[in-house]
């Protein structure tokens, strides 16, 4: 297992497919998204991911640690088709914000808030999640420029956004949403750009001694 509670790849024995050609990983992944999106985390179960995915019960201990892992990997996979990594600086964090109003990030978008909300009472799937959370805001602050406060805020407001559907009571159009979400994020830059300046400035005074 590697520090995700991932299960590692066996190695010599290619992925089973389905008729359709998907590997068992990924139709157990799809599979997780669907229950808890149905049931929520506390109510998603093994045995229903299972069932959806077309194996038995135990055939997902060959790939995932148990139900933490596999949906914490479930929410992993589904972001990283909007990974900083391909994005970076201010276009990767403005598009993962983006893509995470559209209405095809609806599913995910319950799974990240069904995860957080089960993190304040299990550990398990806490711990998996500080894990994924160091892995990326390492990434943010090498490749987007982001400072840690920044990052953590970031977090959060992702978060946010992913009861964005549960706001009801304010007449408020989506993209308008968008527009201060975007708002935000200039903020960041700017001001990360505007101590860049101040810095440079300090840095080119002579040296003089009082």
């Amino acid at each position: 297992m590697d520090d995700a509670g991932t299960a590692a790849p066996r190695i010599g024995r290619p992925p089973k497919l389905d008729a359709d050609g998907i590997p068992t990983r990924d139709r157990l992944l799809r599979a997780a998204v669907d229950a808890c999106v149905e049931h929520g985390y506390d109510g998603a179960t093994l045995a229903d991911i299972a069932r959806r995915a077309g194996v038995s019960t135990p055939a997902i201990y060959g790939h995932f640690d148990g139900k933490a892992a596999l949906l914490v990997e479930a929410s992993k996979h589904a972001l990283d088709a909007i990974s900083p990594t391909r994005l970076p600086g201010e276009a990767g964090v403005r598009e993962i914000a983006r893509v995470w109003l559209d209405d095809d990030f609806a599913s995910t978008r319950v799974l990240v808030a069904e995860l957080h909300c089960a993190a304040i009472r299990q550990p398990e799937v806490r711990d998996l999640l500080a894990v994924w959370q160091a892995e990326n805001a390492d990434r943010l602050m090498r490749l987007a420029g982001l400072s840690a406060a920044q990052v953590s805020v970031y977090y959060m407001l992702l978060i946010g956004l992913s009861h964005v559907g549960e706001v009801t009571g304010v007449d408020v159009s989506r993209h308008a949403v968008a527009e201060q979400v975007d708002a935000l994020i200039d903020g960041w830059f700017t001001t990360n750009m505007a101590g860049l300046d101040c810095y440079s400035h300090v840095s080119e005074r002579p040296f003089t001694n009082r």
